[in-house]
């Protein structure tokens, strides 16, 4: 149990450190949670994005508990609140120190990539950073479409928001990161299903 714990904790960081030095900066829109967050600081600056996205997280992890019940939302809620916890710490305490890479293709690129590696950590140990994923599991719970269709239908519906909203630039980067974030995940978890079972 320890080491599953320390999993999620270690792929949340991961995946917190992502959006903040790289993600958020250039608003670039990856989709989920983070993607809402960047779309609603644009319309309502009053907050930061890191400030929606904990917003978003904890209202998601209450009606995790309540539609879902402990046993199936437990990993996906601890994923969700360490991701919460570390952005929410990171946007207190490192502010003024993003973003990292000013270049924002290089930014998403790197955002995405890092993304791919946290997300993965916590996909393999049945966790996720929450978000998206909680909402994915409650339509699954009550309809026939997959947790992939609706994880994508959902990831497309906020890039496209986002290329309404944002200069060019930020909505080709934002293309150039999903696909990024999707495929990697992909070949990681490929990967790691090959070694597991070797």
């Amino acid at each position: 149990m320890r080491k599953t714990v320390a999993a999620i904790g270690l792929g949340s960081l991961i995946y917190s450190v992502a959006l903040h030095y790289f993600i958020f900066p250039h608003n670039v829109l990856l989709g989920g949670t983070g993607g809402v967050s960047v779309l609603l600081s644009r319309y309502i600056p009053q907050l930061s994005a890191e400030d929606y996205l904990v917003i978003i997280n904890t209202a998601l992890m209450v009606a995790a508990l309540v539609v879902l019940g402990k046993s199936m939302a437990g990993k996906t809620m601890l994923g969700s609140l360490f991701t919460t916890l570390f952005v929410g710490v990171l946007d207190s305490t490192c502010k003024g120190h993003a973003p990292l890479v000013e270049n924002v293709f290089v930014s998403a690129v790197l955002g995405a990539m890092i993304v791919a590696v946290g997300s993965t950590i916590l996909f393999a140990v049945d966790s996720s950073s929450g978000g998206t994923d909680i909402i994915a599991l409650i339509i699954q719970k009550y309809s026939r479409i997959s947790i992939g269709k609706a994880l994508l239908i959902a990831d497309i519906l906020i890039v496209v928001m986002g290329i309404l909203t944002f200069h060019w630039t930020v909505a080709v980067a934002s293309v150039v990161g999903l696909l990024i974030k999707t495929f990697g995940i992909d070949f990681l978890i490929h990967r790691y299903n090959t070694r597991k079972q070797r």
